[in-house]
């Protein structure tokens, strides 16, 4: 039921009770009757969830006597994971790798890869298909040699190509096997914020213009397909010095409509939702602020990502003065934009990303953290257990933990989820 919905049958309610003949006392005038609060649609929130952030959102919004117009609450909230299944930057990413939209030169191209590169061989499990050792040296050429011959071949086209003038090149299949292949060992090597870091810069030499209309077709790209773990594998006719390797990747992004309903809900609240995303701030400002996909943001109040720019065009390195939004540089952005600003902490935290374990752990009077039921790293799994342990007694419940089917993309009225390709429902081990 939509909030709508839920007024308008609550004013229908009230008109007939007024028809009605009179019994006992007789109803007060309609203005002087207590509004309706504004409340969360059931849909499949996991229940206990719900009523804690309705009871909240009561609490300290503008329908209570101790709110603050001059300081009005807000909530902090990932983009990826959270408002939506799947990771947006991801998305881009792979988009990018399918449909060639890289407008740097070639050297460009190989300093910006080669950053994290050494001599030493590749650990386990990165190694080619016959099972031997690769040198990222090695890796890094055959991926310019990719390079320099699909920029060669299609470096005139408009970007993005479509997808059925490069499915059967073997210079792109060896392409994105390889990308893949490089951003999992970086991220394996050194962590998930060099090899998202990694991921953004690739974005170099575009517009903002460029940026906004990629990701908009990626967008459209994700949700229009089905969600899928697909095998990318280079060719052997382009086995390169590392020799072919091969890379699984998961296709995955569904719109939240839980989010959607949670974000109007507590605009008319009176309290303000703060996007904070690792991903690149554009990409995620396309989706957060859109009527069209239903969340509606106001865009100041989206940060992410940013790269340094030049003359209108994107460099691949980071904006100056500006944290990368991840851990300790999430938590610097929340505190200097809006803790300081209106003297009191996120009144509500919603976590998908591992890069949120630092918040959750820097305002430790924010009084309720949901955060997602899926496969985290350590500095997050810590509190998706203590999200899913029972409640001590005698102390008000502050993590809650919120259940997503990854095989359809919905989320679950439970606290546990259902991982991709499975039917059995798990929780934080």
């Amino acid at each position: 039921m939509s909030p709508a919905l839920h007024r308008r049958t609550f004013s229908l309610g009230l008109a007939t009770l007024l028809a009605s003949p009179a019994i006992g006392h007789a109803a007060p005038p309609p203005d002087l009757m207590d509004p309706a609060m504004p409340e969360l649609e059931e849909l499949k929130w996991h229940p206990p969830i719900r009523e804690a952030i309705q009871a909240l959102a009561n609490a300290h919004g503008h329908y209570s006597e101790h709110y603050n117009p001059t300081s009005r609450p807000y909530v902090v909230m990932d983009w990826s994971n959270m408002a939506v299944v799947g990771d947006v930057q991801q998305m881009l990413f792979l988009y990018m790798l399918e449909h060639f939209c890289f407008l740097m030169p070639a050297q460009k191209f190989r300093a910006l890869i080669h950053v994290h590169t050494s001599s030493a061989p590749l650990p386990t499990p990165f190694t080619n298909m016959a099972g031997q050792p690769v040198s990222f040296n090695n890796l890094v050429a055959d991926l310019v040699e990719d390079y320099r011959a699909l920029a060669a071949g299609y470096g005139h086209i408009p970007h993005p190509i479509p997808h059925e003038e490069l499915q059967d090149d073997p210079a792109l299949l060896a392409f994105r096997a390889r990308m893949a292949f490089c951003h999992q060992a970086v991220s394996a090597l050194h962590g998930p914020d060099a090899a998202q870091q990694w991921i953004i810069r690739l974005l170099a030499e575009q517009t903002q213009t460029d940026v906004i209309a990629l990701s908009r077709a990626a967008n459209e790209w994700g949700l229009g397909a089905g969600i899928t773990t697909q095998r990318w594998v280079c060719p052997s006719a382009r086995a390169g010095k590392a020799g072919p390797v091969q890379a699984d990747i998961t296709q995955m992004l569904r719109l939240t409509p839980e989010v959607g309903n949670l974000l109007q809900i507590l605009q008319e609240h009176g309290i303000d939702p703060i996007i904070c995303s690792s991903a690149l701030e554009d990409v995620v400002a396309l989706f957060a602020t859109s009527a069209e996909y239903g969340y509606n943001l106001r865009h100041e109040h989206v940060f992410g990502a940013r790269l340094a720019m030049h003359k209108g065009v994107m460099e691949a390195t980071e904006a100056p003065h500006y944290p990368f939004p991840s851990g300790a540089g999430k938590t610097a952005l929340i505190r200097t934009h809006f803790q300081e600003r209106r003297k009191q902490p996120p009144l509500m935290i919603f976590a998908g990303e591992a890069s949120s374990a630092d918040l959750l752990k820097a305002f430790p009077d924010t009084a309720l953290c949901c955060l997602i039921n899926r496969t985290q790293p350590e500095e997050m799994a810590g509190f998706l257990r203590e999200a899913a342990a029972p409640p001590k007694a005698g102390s008000p419940r502050k993590f809650y933990l919120q259940g997503r089917d990854e095989n359809t993309g919905e989320w679950r009225p439970h606290a546990s989820s259902l991982p991709l390709g499975s039917t059995t429902p798990t929780m934080p081990g």
